[in-house]
């Protein structure tokens, strides 16, 4: 499953349990619209369950609804014969039921969705997928080199399309490292998420001897409106959390 898929499941998702602002709601109907293959149809029905989900106390499972359920649970999680006893309702005062029903009906979602065609094309080259997003206008920003002695001399430029949820960045004089005893790390700052919790854009090395590098951009977590850049030098493996003692070059929008 895409990136871009992800960004479409989690909007909606959040959309249905906590409501979700204007450009948001602007950037999944840009998503939707740029990606017909993303059925909204199969969405509908999963905020619907998300709904029912989130009713307190609960309901009884119709007979049908409840043999479907066991039927596609035998499906996704392995394992024929799993049924869903009458006296398995959660005890009052659980509120773990209504997240765990959340949890199955974005299964439901990603399970309907993962026959579709990956967006953006499989086995296309680097530079074949950069001049595509260039072309197509996604977001391009110049690096910043700050005064950590990686980045003496540093240039080069971060591109980011939000609709594919894809990007790259390029690299033209950052020091070479050791994998053994430092790595780069990208992190993305997300105008819906707050500074504090940046996401995690991957880890990556600069080869020695190489004068530019091409590093693709991998988040760990879809990204509604990026507004900051930056790489950091990090233990090798990276970090959950970094402490951003040593940026070595920002990208600002």
């Amino acid at each position: 499953m895409s990136a871009a898929q992800d960004l479409v499941i989690d909007l909606l998702v959040r959309r249905a349990t906590e409501g979700i602002g204007e450009h948001e709601e602007e950037l999944l109907a840009q998503t939707l619209e740029a990606h017909p293959e993303a059925a909204q149809e199969g969405f509908e029905s999963t905020a619907a369950a998300l709904h029912v989900a989130l009713i307190w106390p609960p309901q009884p499972m119709p007979g049908p609804v409840r043999a479907a359920v066991e039927r596609d649970s035998a499906l996704l999680f392995g394992g024929p014969g799993r049924t869903i006893a009458p006296s398995a309702a959660p005890a009052p005062g659980n509120r773990a039921w209504p997240w765990l029903a959340t949890a199955a009906a974005v299964l439901i979602a990603i399970a309907g969705w993962l026959p579709r065609a990956e967006i953006g094309g499989s086995g296309q080259s680097m530079e074949t997928r950069y001049a595509e997003l260039q072309a197509a206008g996604a977001l391009e920003l110049s690096w910043t080199a700050t005064e950590d002695p990686t980045a003496t001399g540093a240039r080069g430029s971060v591109l980011w399309d939000p609709l594919s949820q894809t990007g790259f960045m390029r690299f033209i004089g950052l020091v070479a490292n050791d994998p053994t005893q430092f790595q780069y790390q990208l992190w993305i700052f997300d105008a819906a998420r707050g500074e504090q919790y940046p996401v995690d854009g991957g880890v990556f090395d600069v080869p020695a001897g190489a004068t530019e590098v091409t590093i693709p951009i991998d988040p760990r977590l879809p990204i509604t409106e990026a507004t900051l850049f930056a790489v950091t030098v990090e233990q090798p493996g990276g970090v959950v959390v970094s402490t951003r003692e040593r940026i070595s070059v920002i990208a600002g929008v």
